[in-house]
């Protein structure tokens, strides 16, 4: 008896979950830190390019735990692990309101970089994944819209914490709030696939009549992660990967400083950057219907280059509303950093080992990011001015846009030929008879 199709998708439970984790991992944990640089460096009595080498040190903790989880999630469940990366990473926060010491924010940071890869990364990609076949990259873009949302409200509130109580407080809120969120989400709302409540993908209907079958299958079409190490896909799209986060970062961390530095006072600088992540809420939902709808190309080349000329305009941004107008433009660029790997890992690449494969793609966010952030402030410290790194961010832009693309031009080549060869292996596995 054919199943009866239901009137509400859980997918889209599943969706809201993964949004309030994003939410908390990356708007809360993430996107609120650049309001904690400046009282940190007078209190630490540290420069700028020194005290935000700790989030390199986080950055790094994840590059080399990447590949690890990504394999280890090849024959673990998610939600477990998801549970202790939530109660590890608080604590991290915790951690940072006793620290008396840069290398105190280097230890910790090191600490929660290591296990972050348990809760965001390859969990909320391949838990999306598993369903959805059609409107992926809406899906997607709901779900990692949660880091703008989260960052737009709690950016002014933990802004408004630090001034009133100091930058301790600031971090223990933040860990609670982190806390409040995560863990009753993965509990009540996470299901891993669909067939723990007895149901398909979206769109496996479609897919199995385009290939004549009347029950959904699990598709083997794809590389090999020794494949597409060896592939031009894959270096093009690392190193597109890369620059994304590091001049995505390079921008997002130091708006705050910068517009301080140019007469801004604190509360405006601050109601800046929470608009620049109130409009990535929408941006990544328009990014990943943009995806489904024109395309990984056009939708590439859109974000890439408009990163390029907002990184130019906040340059000459020195008068209001120009940073307001600013924020709306970087708000929809800055998309590039987290809806890139999770929807186009899987179309340039395929499924046969895609926790594999996205595990080796990871690490060069994280060195994006590990690079970008502290690179941009020795650019500060060195000229004392963020524009040079600005216009650097710029050219970035362009090159991102061009990997990309190179990229998507080399995929559908390579990916047929490590097709045509894993089917024979499988072929050949199957014909010969067990021992």
């Amino acid at each position: 008896m054919q199943q009866s199709k239901p009137k509400f998708f859980y997918g889209w439970v599943v969706v809201l979950g993964c949004l309030c984790i994003q939410a908390a991992a990356v708007g809360i944990i993430s996107n609120t830190l650049s309001v904690f640089i400046v009282p940190c460096c007078e209190d630490l009595g540290v420069a700028r390019g020194t005290f935000t080498l700790y989030n390199s040190f986080a950055m790094l903790g994840g590059l080399f735990m990447s590949p690890l989880w990504g394999e280890f999630f090849k024959n673990h469940r998610f939600k477990p692990f998801m549970l202790i990366g939530c109660c590890i990473i608080g604590a991290c926060m915790f951690g940072y309101s006793r620290a008396t010491s840069v290398y105190h924010f280097y230890a910790i940071a090191t600490v929660k970089g290591i296990f972050s890869g348990m809760l965001t990364g390859v969990p909320i990609a391949r838990i999306l994944s598993n369903w959805f076949i059609e409107k992926r990259g809406t899906a997607m873009g709901i779900a990692l819209a949660g880091s703008g949302l989260a960052g737009s409200i709690m950016t002014p509130i933990v802004s408004a914490t630090v001034e009133a109580s100091g930058w301790r407080s600031g971090f223990v809120q933040l860990a609670v709030v982190f806390l409040i969120i995560t863990v009753p989400v993965i509990f009540f709302l996470i299901r891993e696939t669909p067939q723990e409540m007895g149901l398909n993908p979206l769109g496996w209907e479609k897919q199995a009549t385009q290939k004549h079958e009347t029950a959904p299958v699990a598709s083997i079409s794809g590389m090999t992660r020794a494949q597409a190490l060896k592939s031009k896909t894959y270096w093009c799209y690392v190193l597109g990967l890369f620059l994304s986060s590091a001049c995505g970062m390079g921008v997002q961390n130091n708006i705050i400083g910068h517009l301080t530095d140019n007469g801004f006072d604190a509360s405006y600088a601050a109601s800046v950057f929470s608009i620049t992540m109130l409009v990535l809420v929408p941006g990544k939902i328009l990014v990943g219907r943009m995806y489904d709808t024109v395309g990984m190309k056009l939708t590439t080349s859109v974000l890439a280059l408009t990163l390029s000329g907002s990184a130019v305009f906040l340059c000459f941004a020195t008068r209001s509303p120009l940073p307001m107008i600013f924020a709306v433009v970087f708000g929809f660029a800055n998309a590039i950093q987290t809806m890139q790997m999770p929807y186009i890992t899987g179309r340039i690449f395929g499924d046969r080992e895609y926790t594999r494969v996205y595990g080796v793609c990871q690490p060069f966010v994280s060195m994006g990011s590990a690079i970008g952030v502290p690179l941009s402030a020795a650019v500060y410290d060195m000229f004392g001015s963020y524009v040079p790194g600005f216009l650097a961010i710029a050219v970035g832009g362009v090159l991102i846009m061009m990997l990309m693309l190179g990229a998507f031009t080399f995929s559908p080549r390579e990916l047929e030929k490590c097709d045509a060869i894993n089917d024979k292996i499988d072929a050949a596995k199957t014909a010969t008879p067990a021992n």
